[in-house]
């Protein structure tokens, strides 16, 4: 859904505008929630296969376990969006509003303990003129220097406590990387080494995320447009898979129509065939196996002009659109995805299959991500509703890297019911 992300950052479209899509987004899933799961069950681990021996893949490429989807194997690149996505202005400022829910003076000074703030930064944040309060609702606009000032720790505290409520858009939903892969991030960015310097003391963490919230008081800054743009580009950086197929003589092609097929799929069989006969190993990249409405998709952005861009082609959309010609309009409405899901999927447990769909819940019951699995570890996933969110094929672990949370995650998979064992 994007609530994560969904919603994309603030330099992509408003900050007020992704505050109210995940309002918009999230809120009713605490409605259905309940209903929609039902009772707790345990979470459902990443697909681990057993140990096997590895498997010769091409130069460069990574060898997945074997298995019924055939010997797989990937490389990993970086996608960043498109110029026409990203509008690189940002108004001058000297503060950052930080809104809470619910928090009195106590709240506070535990926060700011949390957070290590020293006495003379605490003081200034607690200038009266720096606050506005309506009911429980408490505004600081946090003075530019003592933001850009924090720690990666207070940062990380602070910013995950934003985190919580909408309104702090840029927190909510952050520029985010792995944060195993740190040094790819801005690697071959072409940004000048004096703007990456500005950057890497304000990144901070949560969980296996990297994550970068400020970019309002860091883009006023850069003096022209293209160091400008370039910069959202590379922060909008997502690390995805290139997946292929190899194919020799040896290779059981019914096999592989029996874990690749579903129904409405076009024949793959012919192709297989043809590249088994030649007698040599050819990899084939894995988009000719997918269904259509993923094979368009993956690794692209939404266009700007694409109908529900900026409202429902999310996590859910995508998932429940992926094995469709076209994509179905029922599906930007939350209450046809949870009563989808209730009348065309069931639980399952035991070994992955191809299409099964994992459902990222918390406690309370909200839905926060869901992403379509496609072989071994791997799964098909949209990380946000927002035009920077592109479609990928990533790692189950780094999906759920993705969406750190403070509360455990309850992680189930779906079936769809079209769908039978292998």
């Amino acid at each position: 859904m994007g609530t994560p992300a969904p919603s994309g950052p603030a330099s992509i479209v408003s900050r007020r505008t992704v505050a109210l899509l995940l309002i918009a987004i999230l809120g009713p899933w605490l409605a259905v929630g309940l209903f929609f799961f039902g009772g707790r069950k345990p979470a459902v681990p990443a697909p681990t296969p057993h140990p096997v021996p590895a498997l010769t893949a091409g130069e460069g490429a990574t060898a997945c376990a074997p298995g019924p989807w055939g010997q797989l194997e990937y490389i990993g690149i970086l996608t960043e969006p498109p110029e026409l996505q990203i509008i690189p202005t940002f108004p001058a400022t000297d503060h950052t509003l930080w809104i809470f829910q619910g928090y009195d003076r106590d709240a506070f000074a535990t926060l700011w303990r949390a957070a290590g703030l020293d006495a003379a930064t605490i003081a200034t944040l607690s200038r009266p003129e720096l606050w506005t309060t309506e009911g429980a609702t408490t505004a600081i606009r946090a003075p530019k220097d003592v933001v850009l000032r924090l720690t990666p720790q207070a940062r990380t505290v602070i910013y995950t406590a934003l985190a919580a409520f909408p309104d702090n858009a840029a927190q909510a939903e952050p520029y985010r990387f792995t944060l195993n892969a740190r040094d790819e991030w801005f690697k071959d960015s072409g940004l000048k080494p004096e703007t990456i310097a500005k950057i890497e003391p304000l990144l901070y963490s949560r969980g296996n995320s990297l994550l970068f919230s400020d970019q309002a008081l860091v883009i006023p800054d850069l003096q022209s447009r293209e160091e400008r743009t370039q910069l959202l580009k590379t922060l909008a950086r997502k690390s995805t898979l290139m997946l292929k197929l190899r194919v020799d003589a040896s290779t059981d092609v019914e096999a592989l129509e029996n874990y690749w097929g579903f129904p409405g799929a076009k024949d793959i069989v012919p192709l297989l065939n043809s590249l088994k006969r030649r007698g040599t190993s050819t990899a084939v990249d894995i988009v000719h196996l997918l269904p259509r409405f993923a094979r368009s998709r993956l690794y692209s952005y939404p266009a700007p002009n694409d109908p529900g861009v900026n409202s429902y082609m999310d996590c859910h959309w995508t998932v429940l659109n992926f094995f469709n010609q076209e994509p179905n309009p029922r599906y930007q409405d939350l209450n046809e995805v949870a009563l989808t899901f209730r009348s065309n999927y069931h639980t399952v447990t035991g070994r992955p299959r191809y299409g099964d769909v994992y459902l990222f819940t918390l406690p309370n019951g909200d839905v926060i991500h869901s992403c379509v699995y496609i072989a071994d570890n791997i799964v098909f996933t949209k990380n946000g509703s927002a035009p920077s969110s592109p479609w990928l094929l990533m790692k189950y672990e780094d999906v759920v890297a993705f969406y750190p949370s403070d509360q455990p995650l309850d992680i189930q998979r779906y079936r769809p019911n079209t769908l039978s064992p292998y």
